[in-house]
C-alpha cells in the first residue's frame, strides 16, 4: 500500500502567543503554517517563533508575510517593484535557512475579492464569505489604470528571473496560488492564474523548473467551473509533475455568476472523490 504525504495544517501568525500554539496540538494537528508578521520577518523574528512551534510539537511546512509577497509593487511594475522583490527573497532566505522549504506567490490585486461576509443560503446560519460577481464587476478601478495581460505575463516574467535563482540557491520552492475569483479580468487588474490553462503557461515560461508548483485550491476551480478546469483531471496532471506542494481544501456553493464558501458536505462538489484523487496520485 502507497504511503499517503497528505498532511493537515492550520495557519498560525507569529504573532499567536504559546497557549494559543499549545491549544493548536492539543486538538491533534501536528503540522502548520506561518504567516510572519513585519515586525517578525527579520532572521531573530523568524527563528524564534519557529522554535516555539518546535517546542509545541508543530511542525512549520510552509511560510512567509503576506503584506511582502501580495504587494501590488510587484504583479504592477512599479518603481519600487526591486526593492520588493528584495524583501521577498531576504525573508525567504531565512526562512529556508531555519528549515522550511515552501514559500508562496500571489500574483493579485493584494486581496481576495469579495462581495461580503455574511450570512448566506448555503453557510447553516453562520457568516462566510459570499461573492456576487456582478457587483464585483461594477467596481472601480483597483489601481491607477487599467493593467492588460501581456504586461501581468511580462511582469510575472521579471519577477520569476529575479527570485528561481534565488530558490535554486536556498532549495526553497515557491507555491503560486490562483487568484480568487478566478475571472480573466477584475477592478481593472488582469489575472494571472484563472485557469489550469493559465498554470500550464506559467510552468512553462518559468523553464518547468522544480522550484515553481501551486498552491492547488480546490474553491477556486470550483468558483470558475469548467472555465477553470476539471478539477479531478488537473489533480491527476499536476500531481504527476509534481507541481502541487498545497492543497486548498475548499468546497462553494456553485460556479459563475454568485457564489458561497460552505462546509465540505455542503458545496456542489463531492470532495470525498477529490481527496481519494489526491491520494491516487
Amino acid at each position: 500500500m502507497k504511503k499517503s504525504l497528505v498532511k493537515v495544517q492550520v495557519p498560525v501568525s507569529s504573532d499567536y502567543t504559546d497557549e494559543h500554539l499549545k491549544f493548536i496540538k492539543q486538538m491533534g494537528v501536528d503540522n502548520c503554517f506561518v504567516m510572519f508578521t513585519d515586525q517578525d520577518s527579520n532572521y531573530d523574528g523568524v527563528n524564534k517563533f519557529l522554535e516555539r512551534c518546535r517546542k509545541a510539537g508543530l511542525t512549520v511546512n510552509d511560510a512567509g508575510n503576506a503584506h511582502i509577497y501580495k504587494n501590488p509593487s510587484i504583479p504592477l511594475g512599479r518603481p519600487d517593484r526591486d526593492m520588493w522583490i528584495d524583501k521577498f527573497n531576504d525573508l525567504n532566505r531565512i526562512i529556508a535557512n531555519a528549515g522550511v522549504k515552501v514559500g508562496y506567490i500571489t500574483w493579485d490585486a493584494g486581496r481576495v475579492s469579495t462581495t461580503k461576509f455574511d450570512v448566506g443560503k448555503k453557510t447553516r446560519g453562520s457568516i462566510g464569505r459570499v461573492v456576487n460577481m456582478e457587483e464585483l464587476y461594477r467596481h472601480d478601478l483597483a489601481f491607477d489604470r487599467i493593467y492588460e495581460e501581456e504586461e501581468i505575463w511580462d511582469n510575472f516574467k521579471y519577477f520569476l528571473e529575479r527570485t528561481l535563482p534565488v530558490c535554486e540557491e536556498i532549495d526553497m520552492k515557491l507555491a503560486l496560488h490562483p487568484n480568487d475569483p478566478p475571472v480573466p479580468t477584475l477592478e481593472g487588474f488582469y489575472n494571472l492564474i484563472h485557469s489550469s490553462a493559465d498554470y500550464r503557461r506559467a510552468f512553462e515560461m518559468a523553464g518547468n523548473s522544480p522550484y515553481l508548483g501551486m498552491k492547488m485550491c480546490c474553491g477556486c476551480w470550483l468558483e470558475g467551473g469548467p472555465a477553470f478546469g476539471n478539477l479531478l483531471e488537473d489533480i491527476k496532471y499536476f500531481v504527476e509533475n509534481k507541481k502541487v506542494l498545497i492543497v486548498h481544501f475548499r468546497n462553494v456553493s456553485s460556479c459563475g455568476v454568485s457564489f458561497e464558501e460552505t462546509l465540505l458536505e455542503d458545496g456542489y462538489m463531492d470532495m470525498y472523490q477529490v481527496m481519494k484523487q489526491v491520494m491516487a496520485n
